[in-house]
């Protein structure tokens, strides 16, 4: 049967899909926005280990010591030991798995995030930070398993907030685009097809009239509020929903991950 998704006033009724196994990741060339791009900032992940100079795995988005938050509907404790680099791509793996966070509260699941900063004492040296006029843009490929809550998007103090995408696989061909900066707008944007099913360049144009976003190099959504913000950092993660937002499922595994393989700025030269 549908199921109906809510958030942001929205309310969305899609059928099931079936989600398919994941094939191995190719790196492809950046499908970018119309102009001549200039790349400011990047990270392919070709190292043996994630970049200290570049990110983070604190972030002052999360409420419980920076690495949890259940009032956010958000079931896993972010950990280090749930991200590795190899093989040209990072890995974040969701695990069904307790922790108990320096308050005392209780975790059934661990994950992990990266940010490029604002992140509670602990910022990288080296860590982008985007302001009107830039594109982001990251490489990945999603988990398709029910419960899963990828996202990539822009944060700092102010919760100066782009969300580039949200996936929830219980609508495998869904993303949400939400530019909560300067009373923005969301989208949900139907792809067509199982969005975990391969690799995706996912982007979005923050530009001071219109922030736009963009699916394998095609532009899907425009906001015309603009990205109303002095400029934000980075945060790529792997959540583990609780329902609350989207009535979905819980989820159905016990570990699922996020392969990303590269995450760019690029400002028009």
């Amino acid at each position: 049967m549908p199921r109906t998704l809510r958030a942001a006033g929205c309310v969305i009724a899609l059928a099931g899909a079936t989600l398919a196994a994941a094939p191995a990741s190719a790196r492809a060339a950046d499908p970018l926005p119309p102009g001549h791009w200039s790349t400011t900032w990047q990270d392919d992940f070709d190292g043996s280990a994630l970049d200290g100079s570049k990110w983070t795995t604190w972030s002052a988005s999360y409420s419980d010591a920076c690495r949890g938050n259940k009032p956010d509907h958000k079931l896993e404790y972010n950990l280090p030991g749930n991200l590795s680099v190899g093989n040209g791509r990072l890995t974040i793996t969701a695990r069904r798995q307790s922790h108990t966070s320096p308050d005392g509260t209780s975790y059934d699941w661990t994950s992990g995030l990266i940010a490029t900063g604002d992140s509670c004492g602990h910022g990288p040296s080296a860590g982008a930070f985007v302001k009107q006029g830039d594109y982001i843009q990251i490489h990945t490929r999603l988990p398709g398993r029910l419960g899963m809550w990828p996202a990539f998007w822009t944060w700092n103090a102010g919760g100066n907030e782009v969300d580039v995408f949200e996936y929830h696989p219980d609508h495998a061909g869904l993303l949400e685009l939400t530019n909560h900066t300067g009373g923005g707008a969301a989208k949900y944007y139907e792809t067509g097809s199982d969005v975990s099913a391969g690799w995706h360049h996912l982007g979005a144009y923050l530009g001071a009239s219109s922030v736009d976003w963009y699916y394998d190099g095609r532009l899907v959504y425009s906001d015309e509020r603009g990205f109303a913000s002095d400029g934000a950092y980075l945060i790529v993660d792997l959540a583990v929903a609780d329902g609350a937002y989207h009535d979905a499922p819980p989820p159905d595994v016990d570990s699922a991950q996020m392969l990303v393989d590269s995450v760019k700025v690029f400002h028009r030269s």
